[in-house]
């Protein structure tokens, strides 16, 4: 394990190149679209052998092969979503960098990046009452069933109050400002989670398991009238007869 905090100034060398890792693969990820992704993934290919070299001076000992090793797995991407989706796994190593504080061998597992995860998607299934749904497991940080519920003072359209978690005040999202039915339950639980470099939580009822899927599994639900409309509700897939909406994060977080 690689500690970040040798010193303050090698803990800021470090944050800084992480930081500035994050907005370059934001950049990168901007410009990916269905009539570019070839040409982007030959440049980040090319910038991820530099980060490489930064990232081995900066002592990133398994995070610098992770990038020496992108220009071989690029090449089995087929897709702007193959892309878009590595480009995400990237991203989140280095946002998970920077809140551990160290750069491990389980990181760097779990991020792992070859050409058979780039088409599937690991889900968390949940649910809110009778009503299921699943978000991407890279973003979830913990889930406990045991953390205090404050409201806010003044009321926030979408945020149900906050729980405590690591020091911090998580804002709690409410899934009934947004089209979900009110839960009656005693049985509630908190999915903390981080996108974007933003933490927030989701209250839920329970969470199931893990569910491994085919990017071609997923169901765009824009052709499907009957299912709950909400601008961060894109896509479904089907299980046993269920159809189970996919919660995007990142549209939840800009809502």
């Amino acid at each position: 394990m690689s500690d970040f905090f040798g010193d303050d100034f090698t803990a800021e060398l470090k944050s800084y190149f992480l930081d500035s890792l994050v907005k370059e693969v934001d950049k990168f990820s901007d410009l990916t679209d269905e009539n570019l992704w070839r040409r982007i993934r030959g440049e980040v290919a090319e910038q991820a052998r530099s980060w490489a070299v930064d990232a081995r001076t900066n002592e990133f000992s398994f995070l610098a092969p992770w990038l020496e090793g992108f220009d071989e797995k690029s090449e089995h991407i087929q897709s702007a979503s193959e892309l878009l989706k590595a480009l995400k796994t990237l991203k989140s190593y280095a946002e998970a960098l920077l809140l551990e504080k160290s750069d491990s061998v389980d990181l760097a597992t779990r991020f792992a990046l070859n050409s058979q995860n780039l088409r599937e998607v690991l889900l968390l299934h949940c649910r809110s009452g009778q009503q299921e749904f699943a978000i991407p497991i890279l973003s979830v940080i913990e889930i406990s069933p045991r953390l205090p519920l404050y409201s806010l003072p003044d009321r926030q359209s979408g945020i149900l109050g906050v729980v405590p978690f690591r020091g911090e005040a998580v804002p709690v999202v409410n899934l009934q400002d947004h089209g979900f039915a009110q839960v009656e339950s005693d049985s509630r639980f908190y999915v903390i989670c981080e996108q974007q470099g933003v933490r927030f939580s989701l209250q839920v009822t329970g969470t199931e398991e893990l569910i491994s899927l085919k990017e071609t599994e997923l169901q765009n639900i824009e052709n499907h009238s009957h299912m709950m409309s909400a601008d961060f509700i894109r896509q479904f897939f089907i299980k046993d007869s269920r159809s189970i909406m996919v919660l995007d994060l990142e549209k939840l977080v800009a809502a």
